[in-house]
Protein backbone atom coordinates (compact mmCIF):
# COMPACT_ATOMS: atom_id res chain seq x y z
CA UNK A 1 0.00 0.00 0.00
CA UNK A 2 1.37 3.38 -1.01
CA UNK A 3 2.24 5.79 1.76
CA UNK A 4 0.51 9.16 1.64
CA UNK A 5 3.25 11.79 1.79
CA UNK A 6 1.09 14.81 1.00
CA UNK A 7 0.72 16.82 4.19
CA UNK A 8 -2.62 18.41 3.22
CA UNK A 9 -4.14 15.11 2.10
CA UNK A 10 -3.05 13.36 5.29
CA UNK A 11 -4.92 15.72 7.63
CA UNK A 12 -8.49 14.67 8.35
CA UNK A 13 -11.32 17.01 9.33
CA UNK A 14 -13.19 15.21 12.13
CA UNK A 15 -16.64 16.50 13.03
CA UNK A 16 -16.63 18.37 16.33
CA UNK A 17 -18.79 20.37 18.69
CA UNK A 18 -18.59 23.91 20.03
CA UNK A 19 -20.23 25.80 22.88
CA UNK A 20 -22.09 29.03 22.10
CA UNK A 21 -23.07 31.92 24.37
CA UNK A 22 -25.87 34.27 23.36
CA UNK A 23 -25.66 37.99 24.12
CA UNK A 24 -28.14 40.80 23.45
CA UNK A 25 -27.68 42.39 20.02
CA UNK A 26 -27.47 46.03 21.09
CA UNK A 27 -27.02 47.27 17.51
CA UNK A 28 -30.02 45.50 16.00
CA UNK A 29 -32.67 47.54 14.17
CA UNK A 30 -34.85 44.45 13.72
CA UNK A 31 -36.69 43.08 16.75
CA UNK A 32 -36.21 39.55 15.38
CA UNK A 33 -32.41 39.84 15.74
CA UNK A 34 -32.39 40.05 19.53
CA UNK A 35 -29.19 38.11 20.19
CA UNK A 36 -25.76 37.42 18.73
CA UNK A 37 -23.79 34.24 19.32
CA UNK A 38 -20.22 34.02 20.62
CA UNK A 39 -18.36 30.73 20.37
CA UNK A 40 -16.33 29.60 23.37
CA UNK A 41 -12.77 29.21 22.11
CA UNK A 42 -10.75 26.06 22.67
CA UNK A 43 -7.37 26.95 21.23
CA UNK A 44 -4.68 24.47 20.22
CA UNK A 45 -1.25 25.80 21.19
CA UNK A 46 1.70 25.76 18.79
CA UNK A 47 3.00 22.70 20.61
CA UNK A 48 -0.37 20.96 20.17
CA UNK A 49 -0.39 21.68 16.43
CA UNK A 50 3.18 20.47 15.90
CA UNK A 51 2.45 17.25 17.79
CA UNK A 52 -0.75 16.65 15.80
CA UNK A 53 1.08 17.22 12.51
CA UNK A 54 3.84 14.82 13.64
CA UNK A 55 1.16 12.22 14.39
CA UNK A 56 -0.20 12.58 10.85
CA UNK A 57 3.21 12.02 9.24
CA UNK A 58 4.93 9.40 11.43
CA UNK A 59 7.75 9.03 8.88
CA UNK A 60 9.00 12.41 10.11
CA UNK A 61 10.37 12.97 13.60
CA UNK A 62 8.90 15.82 15.63
CA UNK A 63 12.12 17.82 15.38
CA UNK A 64 11.81 17.89 11.60
CA UNK A 65 8.16 18.89 11.82
CA UNK A 66 9.06 21.72 14.20
CA UNK A 67 11.79 22.96 11.85
CA UNK A 68 9.40 22.95 8.87
CA UNK A 69 6.70 24.82 10.84
CA UNK A 70 9.27 27.32 12.08
CA UNK A 71 10.46 27.90 8.51
CA UNK A 72 6.85 28.30 7.32
CA UNK A 73 6.26 30.98 9.96
CA UNK A 74 9.35 32.88 8.77
CA UNK A 75 8.35 32.61 5.10
CA UNK A 76 4.86 33.98 5.79
CA UNK A 77 6.01 36.88 7.98
CA UNK A 78 8.90 37.79 5.65
CA UNK A 79 6.58 37.72 2.63
CA UNK A 80 4.12 40.04 4.39
CA UNK A 81 7.00 42.32 5.41
CA UNK A 82 7.93 42.59 1.73
CA UNK A 83 4.39 43.75 0.87
CA UNK A 84 3.03 40.45 -0.46
CA UNK A 85 -0.14 38.51 0.24
CA UNK A 86 0.39 34.87 1.16
CA UNK A 87 -1.68 31.78 0.34
CA UNK A 88 -1.15 29.63 3.44
CA UNK A 89 -1.29 25.98 2.28
CA UNK A 90 -4.66 26.58 0.59
CA UNK A 91 -6.20 27.31 4.00
CA UNK A 92 -6.64 30.96 3.12
CA UNK A 93 -4.86 34.16 2.22
CA UNK A 94 -3.07 36.54 4.58
CA UNK A 95 -3.12 40.03 3.12
CA UNK A 96 -2.13 43.57 4.06
CA UNK A 97 -4.95 46.06 4.61
CA UNK A 98 -5.36 49.66 5.72
CA UNK A 99 -6.46 50.26 9.28
CA UNK A 100 -8.43 53.33 10.24
CA UNK A 101 -8.81 56.64 8.44
CA UNK A 102 -6.43 59.46 7.51
CA UNK A 103 -6.73 62.98 6.17
CA UNK A 104 -4.62 61.92 3.20
CA UNK A 105 -2.42 65.01 3.26
CA UNK A 106 0.28 64.55 5.87
CA UNK A 107 -0.08 60.90 6.79
CA UNK A 108 -0.98 57.46 5.48
CA UNK A 109 -3.26 54.86 7.10
CA UNK A 110 -1.81 52.36 9.54
CA UNK A 111 -1.37 48.85 8.19
CA UNK A 112 -2.78 45.62 9.56
CA UNK A 113 -2.95 41.96 8.47
CA UNK A 114 -6.24 40.23 7.63
CA UNK A 115 -7.14 36.69 6.62
CA UNK A 116 -9.60 35.35 4.03
CA UNK A 117 -10.43 31.68 4.69
CA UNK A 118 -10.52 29.40 1.66
CA UNK A 119 -13.39 27.06 0.71
CA UNK A 120 -11.33 24.21 2.19
CA UNK A 121 -11.18 25.98 5.55
CA UNK A 122 -14.86 26.93 5.48
CA UNK A 123 -15.92 23.38 4.60
CA UNK A 124 -14.06 22.05 7.67
CA UNK A 125 -16.80 23.39 9.96
CA UNK A 126 -19.86 22.62 7.84
CA UNK A 127 -20.85 19.67 10.01
CA UNK A 128 -19.82 21.05 13.37
CA UNK A 129 -22.56 20.90 15.99
CA UNK A 130 -23.47 23.22 18.87
CA UNK A 131 -22.78 21.21 22.00
CA UNK A 132 -24.08 23.74 24.49
CA UNK A 133 -26.01 26.98 24.13
CA UNK A 134 -26.28 29.41 26.99
CA UNK A 135 -27.39 32.99 27.50
CA UNK A 136 -25.04 35.56 28.95
CA UNK A 137 -25.86 39.14 29.88
CA UNK A 138 -22.87 41.44 29.25
CA UNK A 139 -22.68 42.43 32.90
CA UNK A 140 -19.63 43.58 34.80
CA UNK A 141 -17.37 41.14 36.59
CA UNK A 142 -16.53 42.39 40.09
CA UNK A 143 -13.55 40.44 41.40
CA UNK A 144 -12.55 42.54 44.40
CA UNK A 145 -13.88 45.45 46.50
CA UNK A 146 -11.17 47.18 48.53
CA UNK A 147 -11.44 49.69 51.35
CA UNK A 148 -8.85 52.30 50.31
CA UNK A 149 -8.39 53.54 53.90
CA UNK A 150 -7.52 50.13 55.35
CA UNK A 151 -6.38 48.24 52.26
CA UNK A 152 -8.66 45.35 53.21
CA UNK A 153 -10.87 43.44 50.75
CA UNK A 154 -12.92 41.53 53.30
CA UNK A 155 -16.31 43.08 52.51
CA UNK A 156 -16.06 45.84 55.11
CA UNK A 157 -15.87 49.51 54.09
CA UNK A 158 -15.07 52.54 56.22
CA UNK A 159 -17.87 55.08 56.58
CA UNK A 160 -17.02 58.26 54.62
CA UNK A 161 -13.98 56.51 53.17
CA UNK A 162 -13.12 55.53 49.60
CA UNK A 163 -13.57 52.26 47.73
CA UNK A 164 -11.80 50.62 44.83
CA UNK A 165 -13.60 48.03 42.68
CA UNK A 166 -11.52 45.71 40.50
CA UNK A 167 -12.78 43.43 37.73
CA UNK A 168 -13.86 43.57 34.09
CA UNK A 169 -16.33 45.70 32.07
CA UNK A 170 -16.62 48.24 34.89
CA UNK A 171 -16.35 51.49 32.90
CA UNK A 172 -19.24 53.81 33.81
CA UNK A 173 -20.64 55.98 31.00
CA UNK A 174 -23.69 56.92 28.95
CA UNK A 175 -27.14 58.23 29.84
CA UNK A 176 -28.60 57.06 33.17
CA UNK A 177 -25.30 55.46 34.18
CA UNK A 178 -23.78 55.70 37.63
CA UNK A 179 -23.00 53.93 40.90
CA UNK A 180 -25.48 53.43 43.73
CA UNK A 181 -25.49 51.85 47.19
CA UNK A 182 -28.67 49.79 47.67
CA UNK A 183 -29.56 48.80 51.28
CA UNK A 184 -29.53 45.01 51.74
CA UNK A 185 -32.39 44.23 54.11
CA UNK A 186 -33.53 41.28 56.18
CA UNK A 187 -32.14 37.78 56.46
CA UNK A 188 -32.15 37.40 52.69
CA UNK A 189 -30.24 40.70 52.28
CA UNK A 190 -32.54 41.66 49.40
CA UNK A 191 -32.68 45.11 47.83
CA UNK A 192 -35.52 47.28 46.53
CA UNK A 193 -35.21 46.88 42.74
CA UNK A 194 -37.09 50.16 42.18
CA UNK A 195 -34.12 52.08 43.56
CA UNK A 196 -36.29 54.22 45.80
CA UNK A 197 -33.91 53.94 48.76
CA UNK A 198 -30.62 53.80 46.85
CA UNK A 199 -27.87 56.36 47.46
CA UNK A 200 -26.03 57.55 44.36
CA UNK A 201 -22.32 58.33 44.18
CA UNK A 202 -22.36 62.00 43.18
CA UNK A 203 -18.62 62.68 43.43
CA UNK A 204 -16.45 62.45 40.32
CA UNK A 205 -14.80 59.03 39.99
CA UNK A 206 -11.06 59.24 40.69
CA UNK A 207 -10.52 56.24 38.37
CA UNK A 208 -13.04 55.10 35.78
CA UNK A 209 -11.59 52.27 33.73
CA UNK A 210 -12.91 48.88 32.52
CA UNK A 211 -10.72 47.13 35.11
CA UNK A 212 -10.86 49.62 38.00
CA UNK A 213 -13.27 52.05 39.64
CA UNK A 214 -12.12 54.33 42.47
CA UNK A 215 -14.43 56.77 44.26
CA UNK A 216 -15.36 58.18 47.68
CA UNK A 217 -18.43 56.87 49.45
CA UNK A 218 -21.40 59.26 49.48
CA UNK A 219 -21.21 61.54 52.52
CA UNK A 220 -24.90 60.93 53.28
CA UNK A 221 -24.45 57.16 53.43
CA UNK A 222 -25.27 55.60 56.81
CA UNK A 223 -23.74 52.48 58.32
CA UNK A 224 -25.27 49.14 57.35
CA UNK A 225 -25.27 46.46 54.69
CA UNK A 226 -25.43 47.36 51.01
CA UNK A 227 -25.05 46.05 47.49
CA UNK A 228 -23.15 48.27 45.07
CA UNK A 229 -25.12 48.78 41.85
CA UNK A 230 -23.27 49.66 38.63
CA UNK A 231 -25.17 50.99 35.61
CA UNK A 232 -23.43 51.73 32.32
CA UNK A 233 -23.85 51.84 28.55
CA UNK A 234 -20.14 51.44 27.74
CA UNK A 235 -18.59 48.82 30.06
CA UNK A 236 -15.43 48.27 27.98
CA UNK A 237 -14.90 51.34 25.79
CA UNK A 238 -16.16 54.94 26.17
CA UNK A 239 -16.61 55.17 22.39
CA UNK A 240 -18.98 52.19 22.23
CA UNK A 241 -22.32 53.32 23.62
CA UNK A 242 -24.89 50.53 23.98
CA UNK A 243 -28.61 51.09 23.50
CA UNK A 244 -29.38 48.98 26.55
CA UNK A 245 -28.38 50.09 30.05
CA UNK A 246 -26.36 47.30 31.66
CA UNK A 247 -26.91 46.80 35.40
CA UNK A 248 -24.60 44.79 37.67
CA UNK A 249 -24.73 44.09 41.40
CA UNK A 250 -21.94 43.39 43.88
CA UNK A 251 -22.02 41.01 46.78
CA UNK A 252 -23.17 42.53 50.07
CA UNK A 253 -20.69 44.87 51.78
CA UNK A 254 -20.85 46.19 55.34
CA UNK A 255 -20.26 49.91 55.90
CA UNK A 256 -19.42 51.21 59.32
Amino acid sequence: MATNTNLMDSIENPNGRVSVKLQPNTFSKDSSDKYVGRTVRNTHSVGNVIQLVANKVPQLDIGTVYSVCDALEKVITESLANGNSVNCLNLGIFYIACKGATDGTASVPNMTVKFIPSDVTKSAIEKIAVDQESYAEPEATISKITDVDTGNSDGNLSLKGSVQISGKKLLIGGDESGIWFAPAKGETESIDESGADWTKVEAKLSVNKPGTLLFPLPKTLEGGKYKIVLKTRCPSNPCHIRKKLITSYSDVVAIG
